[in-house]
């Protein structure tokens, strides 16, 4: 490892992680375009939230596919690979951990409601995401549905529930991401101009949802952060005896990452925060669950 990457290597993440970021802070979009885009996002929200509160409260119908065939044009022709991957994979790793989490003993074996949610493309806890292209990802409406998990799990989740079935949780493992079809990243292969590392894709992305969401989608995508409270305090308690898993997860404590109060503005967020606080959380929490699982004897 060379002196230059190792200043921006960070012990509570994974090495995954670590690796992509590693490597961006050298790329020249991550040095000259970035503080770019992050200046017109501030100027952005400032004007389009107020106009979204007189002309564009409710959804029109159309905004949904913009967002998703703007998301998908750039993961097609934008994206560096390693930006590309990262973002499939945290579609496909948010559900596996959140379902892990509200595994219940009481319910062996799932029920027809949740055979149906298997079913679903790109939606829903229990739903189907693989990403065989990137034409799925407009047709599922990938992106508003993806932000829709965190409320999901809001819904489903209770604490006792979590808690008499601990020890089961504990003998599992989130199930593996391989799973799905990530096939999508070959057209990232063929096609991409390889030009955007993951920091400025996440720009993107949000940038995007600022401009085409109408105002009560936009708030729901952009402050979609509660789970992460939810996920962390299940994970503090199936880690509760370990105390070097404990130090990782200290670092994602609320505060510092614009969720204090687990309510984020539109207008003083950090864009830059889903990447390095959300994203980053949900493959630490998986590589924790399925390479260092808790044991019941933990408790």
């Amino acid at each position: 490892m060379n002196s230059s990457n190792t200043s921006h290597r960070f012990p509570y993440m994974t090495d995954y992680v670590n690796d992509v970021f590693a490597t961006e802070k050298h790329q020249w979009d991550f040095i000259f375009l970035r503080p770019l885009l992050l200046v017109f996002y501030f100027f952005l929200r400032t004007v389009s939230f107020p106009l979204k509160f007189v002309f564009h409260r409710v959804a029109y119908g159309f905004e949904a596919k913009l967002i998703d065939w703007s998301m998908s044009f750039g993961m097609k022709y934008l994206a560096r690979y390693e930006a590309a991957e990262l973002m499939v994979r945290h579609v496909q790793i948010e559900p596996l951990l959140y379902r892990h989490v509200l595994l219940d003993d009481s319910q062996p074996v799932p029920a027809e409601s949740t055979l149906a949610e298997r079913s679903r493309k790109l939606n829903g806890i229990d739903g189907d995401f693989g990403v065989e292209d990137l034409q799925t990802v407009v047709d599922h409406n990938m992106t508003i549905g993806h932000d829709e998990l965190s409320y999901e799990l809001i819904d489903r989740f209770d604490r006792d529930t979590f808690l008499a079935n601990v020890d089961q949780i504990k003998r599992s493992r989130p199930e593996d991401h391989s799973q799905y079809s990530k096939v999508a990243l070959q057209e990232n292969r063929d096609h991409s101009w390889q030009i955007l590392g993951a920091t400025n894709i996440v720009l993107l992305i949000v940038t995007t949802i600022t401009i085409f969401a109408d105002l009560k989608t936009a708030m729901k995508a952009l402050g979609s952060f509660d789970s992460d409270s939810i996920l962390l305090w299940c994970l503090k308690h199936l880690y509760a005896h370990d105390p070097e898993s404990q130090i990782n997860l200290d670092f994602f404590m609320q505060e510092v990452n614009n969720r204090g109060h687990y309510n984020s503005s539109a207008f003083f967020s950090n864009p830059s925060q889903y990447l390095y606080y959300h994203i980053v959380f949900d493959e630490v929490a998986y590589d924790l669950l399925r390479n260092q699982p808790p044991t019941p004897e933990d408790i």
